[in-house]
């Protein structure tokens, strides 16, 4: 919901619109608490990563690229 009116305030020409205006900013990320995030971190660092999600290697490529981006890695 954040990335739409973000595009909504920079294309202040079109017509853009949520396709679910109702909708919580972000669900997923509403519910990311501290703990969950430690408990996820020392999972990887154990070596046993929980909720692993596995994409095509292209899209992997484009998706770590959109992240540097956001974070500004280069």
């Amino acid at each position: 919901m954040n990335l739409v009116q973000r595009i909504i305030k920079r294309h202040p020409d079109k017509q853009i619109e949520s396709l679910n205006p109702d909708m919580c900013p972000c669900l997923t990320m509403n519910r990311i608490d501290l703990p969950h995030l430690l408990w996820s971190l020392e999972q990887i660092d154990k070596g046993e990563p929980a909720g692993v999600i596995k994409v095509e290697e292209a899209v992997a490529k484009d998706a770590v690229a959109s992240l540097n981006r956001m974070l500004g890695i280069s």
